[in-house]
């Protein structure tokens, strides 16, 4: 980032005022460029605006120190000389008297000043000084109330500001979640809802369902599952359940089986291959397959022969 001759001047006042150790006056930029500042003035002792704490906002532009910097109170005081809509205080070191050699430190200070001297003449806030001119007793109510006001705006931003700095984050386990949230609810729960235990919880069979993920189809929340996944990912055919076979049936099964494969035609033996035989491994297997279902069939051939030939022509035309 370029520093501007703005930057060096805002600078040089910051450091100017950690080291005077101003009483009832403090300042600090929020803005990485220093162009924008937040500031706090205490009310002066033994005045109306003792114990007050007012908190002001300062803008600079890069035009500074030719030009004043512009500021405004957060919470607007009712004051002759500050700006009721706009929360500008009118002192002439911001406006006819302002020059390059006035520091923030002293921009504060005049604040805090003419909240306790008041000049009626010219005065941005008619009301306040007509007020302060012709009934003091109420114009002074009027600023205890805005002291007290501010003290309480004090109090609450510290407390912010402390809980923000001390907060920690921790895990909790889902039943104390659920014990803090059944408190806090503000929608009426049904009965099964009231549980104030994950283990009561659980035991309905609907909610136990759904909180692992599985409800039934039954239930308006698996309907409600099935057709989203139907519609997300298509219709999913699952496989039918075989059911058990009994042993008796078993039994049956087996005996059937060796009955027709041991009647079967013999063409019927002989496995179809419907693989293509690319490779020369294939084809070696395929023929040494055929070569012994050839053997197989003419020792078959073989013993038939040799059966007829034992048997006696003369038995046979007797017969």
């Amino acid at each position: 980032m370029m520093h501007t001759q703005a930057h060096f001047l805002l600078r040089k006042q910051y450091l100017q005022l950690q080291t005077s150790n101003l009483k009832g006056v403090e300042a600090k930029p929020v803005s990485h460029s220093l162009l924008e500042w937040e500031a706090k003035v205490d009310g002066l002792k033994d005045t109306l605006w003792e114990g007050a704490v007012l908190l002001l906002t300062l803008n600079f532009t890069e035009a500074y120190n030719s030009v004043p910097p512009t500021v405004e109170f957060n919470a607007i005081p009712f004051h002759p000389n500050v700006d009721k809509d706009t929360g500008s205080p009118c002192i002439p070191c911001l406006d006819s008297e302002w020059n390059p050699s006035i520091s923030i430190s002293s921009i504060l200070l005049s604040i805090q000043t003419m909240l306790s001297n008041p000049v009626l003449e010219g005065a941005v806030n008619p009301e306040a000084a007509d007020m302060l001119w012709s009934n003091p007793s109420t114009y002074q109510r009027v600023v205890l109330d805005c002291v007290r006001a501010s003290q309480e705006l004090d109090r609450n931003r510290k407390a912010v500001q402390s809980d923000s700095q001390n907060r920690l984050v921790r895990r909790i386990p889902f039943e104390d979640y659920l014990k803090t949230w059944t408190k806090m609810a503000t929608t009426k729960a049904g009965s099964w809802m009231r549980k104030e235990s994950l283990e009561d919880l659980i035991k309905c069979p609907e909610t136990f369902a759904m909180y692992y993920g599985s409800p039934g189809k039954e239930s308006p929340m698996g309907t409600q599952c099935e057709t989203f996944r139907a519609i997300m990912y298509g219709t999913v055919h699952q496989p039918k359940k075989t059911e058990p076979v009994s042993e008796w049936r078993q039994a049956r099964m087996d005996q059937m089986r060796k009955i027709y494969l041991l009647y079967r035609a013999p063409d019927m033996l002989t496995p179809q291959v419907n693989v293509q035989r690319d490779s020369m491994a294939t084809r070696g297997l395929c023929r040494a397959h055929d070569r012994q279902q050839q053997d197989l069939w003419e020792n078959e051939v073989d013993k038939l022969v040799a059966w007829t030939h034992s048997l006696s022509f003369e038995e046979l035309e007797e017969e």
